[in-house]
Parts: structure tokens; C-alpha cells; sequence
């Protein structure tokens, strides 16, 4: 079990696992719009608390996308509803783990019954300066993702738990938050993690298939539409690729079905930022999602934005903004940033 690799979470790990088992009543919960990592975090620490013959609530604020339905257990969690009773077992909670994200303004319209619950809270998460207020946190703004961590708190604390049902979902949290290992903390013990999650029932093969190999046909027609809107800015050094309501809807498209678009902007040569711009069905609003190569640091972007997320993968959401506006104010933001770190790319 490679206990070197995993000793710095020691101390974190014992004091969440104390928590754990002293909670009759849990909840499980991460950010709003979830992607691989939080889903994946969220069930790998549910499976293996499950098998400990817990039963805690996984309750998350919207809709888990459907490129992420194969994992296991993932029937079983909830969608907040703020008409239903999960009001009240977020009040009656004895924990309420935090997965995934750095500010329970992360949770939308559930933060307010988290805030409100006299539930200890637990935070898992790589983001950078999480808020204040938590009784217990293992956090590493170096982690490949939050998945890797809880895979340190499962191998430290909960050994005997790491099934098939808990080492796939946390497979597939590291794999797509670490851009299928090529992001810049991936690590030796990265890869030493995903390989105890692969000899404890993770299937690499299937697990991409799932994701990456299920395109619909909407899907794949409405990337044709959003590559023909290419742009190249800031000398050459940003890719910017945009998608209006019109289009989407057109082709029949989810929100979700845009799920990784933004990385074709980094396989063009000379490009060191990517931009995705898309207009949010329903909404006044446009989604930015930014990456990066090397060291040029996109989160400083999103948070002038009002978002957030890491050195080489962020986002943001604007709200009141046209699709070109938007364009006009990401573009102005990465030109200055750009200029300040003169990186070459």
C-alpha cells in the first residue's frame, strides 16, 4: 500500500475517519455543474463508507452529467430539492463532507441549509485558500485532483473498502482532472495510486470508453459547429472557441455535450491558453472555460471573473453579458496576463 506516498495525509486522514465513524447520520456533497472529479470523489468515499456499513446521503445541487452515469452507485444520489425533505436531513446531519470544492458558495442554492446545519463540516479538496469553519480537512492545492486524496484517506483509514464499486469511480476522478495524466502535478505517486485503484477492480479500458468513446451523434455535429468558430488572439498565444443557445439547439445539445471542447484549442501549435465560451441555456449568462500549458496560470483569470480552479484548468460564469462582450472581456484579461508573466509557450 506504498504508506511513504500517502504518510503527509496521516493526521487529516484519522481525524475525518474519526469523524466518520462517530456520524450516524452523513452527508456527501460536492459543487454545482459536477464534472469527473466530483462525481468520482463523491462516490468512491460513499462506495467505501457503504461497505463499512454506513448509509450517507449523496446529495448534490445539480443534475450529474450523463457522460458520467456508468459508475457505480451513482443511482443513488440526489439531486437537491429544496421541496422535498432534504432540507431536513441536511439539519439533522450529524457530518456534512465537502467534496471538491474550496467555498460553500460552490453549492448554489444549497449552501444556505449546509450553512444553517448544526451538522460538523468536512472538507476534501485540492483548490487553493479554501474558506474557514471546517472541523476537519485534508487539503492539497498540489493533488492531481480531490480524488487522489480521497484515495489516500481510503488506503490509509478504510483499506479493506477499496472494491471494484470504490476504485473506479476514483480512477475516473483522477483521470479526467488530470487531463488523462498530463497535467503538470500528475506524479510518480499519481501514478502509483492509479495503479493500487487498477489492481483493486478500476478497468482503464472501459472507464475511458465510457467517457471519452460514447459520443451521441449531437454531439460530435455540434463540435463541427464550435471548431468552425476558431479564433486565434493575442498573437498567436490564445484559442478561442464559442457556442451561442441557437446552436445548441439546433443540433439537439445538452449542456453537457460540450463536456471537454475546450481542449482542442491547446493542440494548436503555439497556443499556451484555450477558451470555450458558450451560452447557458435559458440564462443571460456565458460559461468560460479556460486552460492552459505550462506555468501561465488561468485561475487568475477566472477569479477576475468571479470563478475559479487551478493553475491550468479554470472557469467562470458571467452573468448579463453577450456571447461577444464576454469574448471581449476573457480576451482582454488573458492579453494582460500573458504580458505580466512573458511566457513563451
Amino acid at each position: 500500500m506504498f504508506p511513504d506516498d500517502v504518510q503527509q495525509y496521516a493526521h487529516a486522514a484519522r481525524a475525518i475517519a474519526e469523524l466518520l465513524d462517530q456520524s450516524k447520520h452523513l452527508v456527501l456533497t460536492t459543487h454545482v455543474r459536477p464534472d469527473g472529479d466530483a462525481i468520482g470523489s463523491l462516490l468512491g468515499l460513499g462506495n467505501a463508507l457503504a461497505v463499512r456499513g454506513k448509509r450517507p446521503l449523496l446529495l448534490v445541487p445539480s443534475p450529474v452529467p450523463s457522460f458520467l452515469r456508468f459508475l457505480p452507485g451513482v443511482q443513488g444520489i440526489e439531486v437537491y430539492d429544496p421541496s422535498s425533505q432534504h432540507n431536513r436531513a441536511l439539519g439533522a446531519a450529524d457530518a456534512i463532507v465537502c467534496l471538491d470544492f474550496n467555498t460553500l458558495a460552490r453549492l448554489d442554492q444549497m449552501e444556505s441549509p449546509v450553512r444553517g446545519s448544526t451538522a460538523l463540516r468536512i472538507l476534501i479538496d485540492h483548490h487553493l485558500d479554501p474558506e474557514t469553519g471546517f472541523a476537519a480537512a485534508l487539503h492539497d492545492a498540489n493533488a492531481t485532483s480531490t480524488a487522489e486524496l480521497v484515495s489516500a484517506l481510503v488506503l490509509l483509514e478504510y483499506p479493506e473498502a477499496l472494491t471494484p464499486d470504490v476504485a473506479a469511480p476514483l480512477y475516473t476522478g483522477i483521470l479526467t482532472d488530470s487531463g488523462n495524466f498530463r497535467f503538470p502535478r500528475v506524479s510518480a505517486r499519481t501514478h502509483r495510486i492509479v495503479a493500487t485503484l487498477i489492481e483493486h477492480g478500476a478497468d482503464p479500458v472501459s472507464i475511458y470508453d465510457a467517457i471519452f468513446n460514447t459520443n451521441t451523434p449531437a454531439r460530435i455535429r455540434l463540435l463541427g459547429e464550435v471548431l468552425r468558430t476558431l479564433d486565434i488572439a493575442c498573437q498567436g498565444r490564445c484559442a478561442v472557441l464559442s457556442l451561442t443557445q441557437e446552436q445548441a439547439a439546433c443540433h439537439g445539445a445538452r449542456l453537457d455535450d460540450t463536456e471537454g471542447f475546450v481542449q482542442y484549442t491547446l493542440t494548436i501549435e503555439g497556443v499556451c491558453v484555450g477558451v470555450f465560451l458558450s451560452q447557458m441555456p435559458g440564462r443571460d449568462a456565458v460559461k468560460v472555460s479556460l486552460r492552459s500549458k505550462g506555468n501561465v496560470d488561468v485561475q487568475r483569470v477566472a477569479e477576475q471573473l468571479g470563478g475559479g480552479g487551478h493553475l491550468n484548468a479554470a472557469g467562470a460564469i458571467i452573468e448579463r453579458v453577450t456571447l461577444g462582450d464576454a469574448k471581449q472581456q476573457v480576451l482582454g484579461l488573458i492579453d494582460a496576463l500573458l504580458s505580466q508573466q512573458q511566457q513563451n509557450c
